[in-house]
């Protein structure tokens, strides 16, 4: 199955027209770990549809970084969704986390065929809807929860996710993922071994 079989498939592109279209125009590129896919304050000018892999959203500003959310397969990111119907530029940044797989379809044709395919103006819609709930979720984190909690709900997240207790983050990547700084996460993670919740060990966290 190709690339485009597995975005007709996941976006229930039915349309022959439609995936002529996206066959003539759309590109397949393989984007090597952490590279930038959108970068803040440049102007869009392909969509980014990822098929495998997982990227990274935020929003920075001078040394702080607010994460917003994650883009897995096979979904993209809404803000830059947005900014293709606007034709401004971006708010945010995306970077791959891992060897990342994505169809790029020129900005020209998202807001043409949201208007002419049923299949493509759900897929649009639907991005919309599910990245709006992970925006209200970043949201409620930033707005409600102490730093510590989400530090530790981050840990115990990302040992469940890696199924080991060892996590392989240092305290600057930490503070990117909480949106905070290094310092804060090194206090607290301070505590934490004082409270028997961590082992603080050279570039690791053993979450006990």
């Amino acid at each position: 199955m190709t690339e485009f079989d597995q975005l007709f498939k996941a976006l229930n592109i039915t349309e022959k027209s439609l995936q002529e279209k996206i066959l003539k125009v759309g590109i397949v590129q393989t984007v090597p770990k952490n590279s930038f896919i959108i970068e803040q304050e440049r102007y869009i000018k392909w969509l980014a549809l990822v098929i495998t892999g997982k990227v990274r959203v935020w929003q920075e500003n001078e040394d702080r970084q607010i994460l917003l959310y994650y883009v897995n397969p096979v979904h993209t990111c809404v803000l830059s969704l947005s900014a293709t119907f606007r034709d401004c530029k971006s708010l945010v940044n995306a970077k791959t986390e891992e060897e990342t797989i994505i169809v790029k379809i020129p900005v020209r044709y998202v807001t043409e065929w949201s208007f002419e395919y049923k299949s493509w103006n759900n897929f649009t819609t639907n991005s919309f809807i599910f990245s709006y709930e992970d925006l209200l979720h970043s949201y409620k984190n930033l707005a409600f929860s102490k730093i510590d909690k989400r530090l530790l709900d981050y840990l115990q997240s990302e040992s469940k996710t890696n199924q080991t207790s060892f996590i392989n983050l240092s305290h600057n990547q930490l503070a990117k993922e909480i949106g905070t700084t290094r310092e804060v996460i090194s206090k607290i993670l301070k505590q934490f071994e004082l409270s028997g919740i961590v082992n603080l060990k050279f570039k690791e966290i053993e979450l006990l």
